[in-house]
């Protein structure tokens, strides 16, 4: 028998005013605290004010990014500084379920009313971890007035290339974000390479890493010669690309349906393509399928009234095609057009998502496994120098070992780096703050388990963390250490892995 919305209502009203009339304050006074991205946090608002309206439990909603909620749920989680409710993508669940993070969510009777593909994502060790709203990958978008037919193999796209700029109609003929294992996977994948193996029964062999496969060296020669030859830019992001595409200076990019109506505004003659294969190997590379959803926090104590906002609010026809719609904003772009992962809703505002979900009908879900968080740094590096003309091959064999070695002291509790993750990273130079894989921050292994680092700091109110091994799965100490600062100062950071203790020079002095 399909479980009901009403009949989990009346349940959970019945289980609050048992425990109001024990503690009369607590619906009044705890919040149901989401974390949520910049697109749905405006969203997830309104709902709230009708949670509250209904249950008498106050919603409070904070803006924070994807992979930031990630971190910061491990980081401040165990202090009981956490969200109830936090947005995730779905290849964050292992690393999430590996330390505790998060909790099964039961969706029996729901499950028709999600899409398996939306549902398989979620799951991981034969439990579902999230609620998903959205499923996505990535697709070659074809200035056709520049190339009429797709290309079928990447062969053809070099091809292309020196003959739009022989021509002079184009200056390149593609442009891949540059050093972005995600978006450079569907190269990777065309010429027979992969992140991992599988095992007989379907899971993922972490010993057997396809970067350096003899696939992934030929995806790498390509890349290489692509750089080295000038027929394709470096030091290429999203806004770089996009500007590319529409002053008619590349004739493809490489993007995903979240940036639909860009791609609408460009003003270009445009195809949403699938991504050309390698000749001989493969008929289409493959990009990554990924997915996002609404998971609950291990160390929320509303966990109840967490289950019962996402299953009876959020999972729901209403608001699902509000997450769809998405809001605009004052340049009238809209927040919305994933692909939905609820049955039933209305796509047809988009003329694109038919042709992205074509463009991914190979997708390769992103491995949700711990020892993915492993990859992202080594590979994108490796990418990196290949698009600054490093030898390919000695490259991406040195990004293999350098994930085999992060992976192995992952599992051995093994240290190789010691990081100073902290809120003053992006002013030391770092992409952003809480960034426990940027390399600027590292501390210098002095053997016997010390390692020391000094920095200049800017003056400010800071806090930061030691963050082993390039990732938040094992940080010291447990609450953020406070570094207060009237100047800019040298500061000395000294970790001591015997004693898992970190001390600098302010804080000591």
């Amino acid at each position: 028998m399909k479980r009901t919305r009403v009949s989990i209502l009346f349940l959970v009203l019945a289980m609050l005013l048992a425990l109001v009339s024990v503690v009369p304050a607590m619906a009044q006074d705890d919040p149901l605290v989401i974390w949520a991205d910049g697109e749905r946090a405006p969203l997830l608002q309104e709902l709230g004010e009708q949670f509250e309206a209904d249950f008498g439990v106050p919603v409070e909603v904070t803006e924070i990014g994807l992979g930031d909620a990630r971190d910061d749920l491990l980081n401040f989680g165990p202090a009981g500084e956490g969200p109830d409710i936090l947005i995730i993508p779905h290849d964050s669940i292992g690393l999430l379920v590996a330390n505790g993070a998060i909790v099964p969510i039961d969706l029996s009777g729901f499950e028709e009313d999600f899409t398996e593909a939306g549902l398989d994502l979620f799951t991981y060790q034969e439990e579902l971890w999230g609620v998903p709203y959205a499923i996505e990958n990535i697709a070659l978008i074809r200035n056709v007035d520049l190339v009429p037919e797709a290309p079928q193999t990447w062969g053809e796209v070099r091809e292309l290339s020196q003959a739009l700029q022989e021509s002079g109609a184009a200056e390149y003929a593609l442009s891949i974000q540059t050093g972005n294992t995600y978006h450079n996977f569907p190269v990777l994948s065309a010429f027979g390479g992969y992140i991992f193996g599988r095992n007989e029964d379907g899971t993922f062999n972490i010993n057997d890493i396809g970067v350096d496969s003899e696939g992934g060296f030929d995806s790498a020669e390509w890349l290489s010669g692509m750089y080295s030859d000038g027929l394709m830019p470096s030091d290429v992001d999203d806004d770089v690309a996009f500007e590319l595409f529409t002053a008619g200076d590349t004739a493809m990019i490489v993007t995903g349906p979240w940036f639909s109506q860009r791609i609408i505004d460009t003003g270009i003659n445009y195809s949403i393509d699938p991504f050309p294969g390698a000749e001989g190997v493969t008929e289409q590379g493959a990009p990554f399928s990924g997915g996002q959803g609404f998971a609950i926090s291990a160390f929320s104590d509303n966990r109840l009234l967490a289950e019962t906002f996402l299953l009876d609010f959020v999972a729901t026809q209403e608001f699902m095609q509000i997450l769809f719609d998405g809001i605009e904003n004052e340049e009238g772009e809209s927040s919305g057009g994933r692909p939905p992962t609820f049955i039933g809703v209305d796509t047809s505002s988009d003329p694109n998502i038919e042709a992205f979900n074509a463009a991914g009908s190979n997708a390769v879900p992103m491995p949700a496994i711990p020892e993915m968080g492993s990859v992202w740094s080594s590979f994108d590096n490796a990418l990196t120098l290949v698009s600054q003309g490093a030898d390919p091959i000695p490259t991406y064999e040195n990004a293999t070992e350098q994930i085999s070695i992060a992976i192995e002291a992952a599992a051995t509790g093994d240290v190789f780096a010691v990081t100073i993750a902290g809120s003053f990273q992006a002013e030391l130079g770092c992409e952003e703050a809480w960034r426990p894989q940027c390399e600027i921050t590292q501390l210098e292994d002095q053997g016997d388990g010390i390692w020391t680092g000094t920095f200049t700091i800017p003056a400010g109110e800071w806090e930061y963390k030691a963050a082993m091994n390039e990732d938040w799965a094992e940080a010291y100490p447990e609450e953020n250490v406070a570094l207060s600062l009237s100047e800019e100062t040298e500061v000395t950071f000294t970790f001591d892995n015997n004693e898992k203790t970190i001390t600098d020079s302010v804080n000591a002095g």
